[in-house]
Order: C-alpha cells, then structure tokens, then sequence
C-alpha cells in the first residue's frame, strides 16, 4: 500500500481523538514556548513536548482499518 492511499484512508475513532488532542498538546506547548522568560529546564521540555505529540499526531493520521490488510497479502 502506498503512502497516499494511507493518507487518504478512514482513520479509525480512536486515532482521530488520539490526533485532535495530539495537535491541541502541540500547539499549546508551542504557545507556551512564545513566552520571553522561561528557564532553560522548561524550554526544553516544552520543545520535546511539541515534537513528540506533533509526530504522535502525523502518525495517528496514517493509521487505517485492518479489514482489508490480510486480503493484499
């Protein structure tokens, strides 16, 4: 299966919520991180926080029902 047809399958549920509150975690920790006068600690683990849900939520979106997977092979 190629990329694009993963990209355009349904995503199940579960992954849809899984991405929605991925993206809301990515943007508010990227909105924290706009803040002038942060400690280092913070700053860091804010930037971690954003990259980790932000790749959370581009892999919950390639996710896809299994139905047919079995079949193909």
């Amino acid at each position: 299966m190629e990329i694009l047809d993963r990209i355009q399958a349904p995503t199940p549920k579960w992954w849809k919520k899984v991405r929605n509150v991925m993206i809301v975690v990515a943007g508010v920790s990227g909105a924290l991180l706009t803040l002038p006068i942060l400690p280092v600690g913070v700053v860091t683990a804010l930037t971690y926080t954003a990259v980790i849900s932000g790749t959370i939520a581009g892999t919950s979106q390639l996710t896809k029902e299994n139905s047919t997977d079995i079949e193909e092979k």
